[in-house]
């Protein structure tokens, strides 16, 4: 049996009484891709915060191999590596400089910074040379693959990525989804925030489908995407949990299908 990395027990968070996480559970095991999508609003991006330890859930409980969160933040921290939609790096500095930086500031120095740069950068795609340039110097899919390449520098057990490959070329966003395939398949637990239905259904085990606050599903993805007539794709599935007629938004087996 696989060992459960991450799991969120009924997690919600409200602003100004509106809730932007409702009840919202799920889990995630080592070696395994959670896709998370859902419309702008949904609740991805407070869900994502919340997992990142940047803020606290109203009511619900996180857990991280087994145990709760709170009051555990900066441990948490120093096992998960998180990439935020906004590029976080100093475009002054080079590549290189970049990783040196952001590796000491994950406390990771010395001989084993010089090993994790060396094995970070091949795996997302940097030459020696194209890291002594600057950062402002790169393009929008190269910066991705940094800040990427940031977040493994110190071997978290979780990864969250929120939308990774939003704006990047072809090219990059080969190398990226590959780089993410193989951490997994070598024991990484991922939480993946993806705009491309397509993506999402080629790159990811499980699919939590989220729509005001609440998932509509969450379910293996070869599970989600069966169907009496033969396979359907993630994108026919969204939009028959999301149709606009009334009918019931539980289609995959009435209570969200949560696991």
């Amino acid at each position: 049996m696989s060992e459960v990395c991450l799991e969120v027990e009924n997690i919600t968070k409200s602003y100004r009484g509106v809730k932007a996480v409702d009840s919202l559970s799920f889990r995630v095991e080592r070696g395994q891709i959670l896709g998370l999508i859902g419309t702008n609003g949904a609740g991805k991006s407070t869900t994502v915060s919340m997992l990142a330890t940047l803020m606290k859930p109203d009511s619900g409980r996180i857990l991280f191999c087994g145990r709760e969160v709170s009051g555990r933040a900066a441990a948490l921290r120093e096992r998960t590596g998180y990439v935020p939609q906004n590029i976080a790096l100093y475009e002054s500095l080079s590549g290189m400089d970049n990783l040196k930086f952001w590796g000491r500031a994950s406390h990771v120095a010395g001989r084993r910074l010089k090993e994790r740069i060396a094995a970070v950068s091949g795996m997302t795609g940097f030459s020696p040379e194209t890291l002594k340039k600057r950062v402002q110097e790169y393009s929008g899919g190269m910066k991705r693959r940094l800040n990427i390449a940031v977040a493994l520098l110190k071997e978290p057990d979780l990864l969250i990525l929120d939308e990774p490959t939003a704006g990047v070329d072809i090219p990059s966003r080969s190398v990226i989804l590959s780089a993410i395939r193989k951490l997994a398949d070598n024991g990484m637990a991922v939480v993946y925030v993806g705009h491309s239905m397509d993506e999402v259904e080629r790159l990811c085990d499980q699919v939590c489908i989220m729509h005001r606050g609440k998932a509509l599903l969450n379910l293996p993805m070869d599970e989600a995407l069966a169907a009496p007539g033969g396979k359907i794709t993630l994108e026919q599935l969204y939009e028959e949990l999301l149709m606009p007629d009334g009918a019931n938004p539980f289609g995959k087996g009435g209570d969200a299908g949560e696991k």
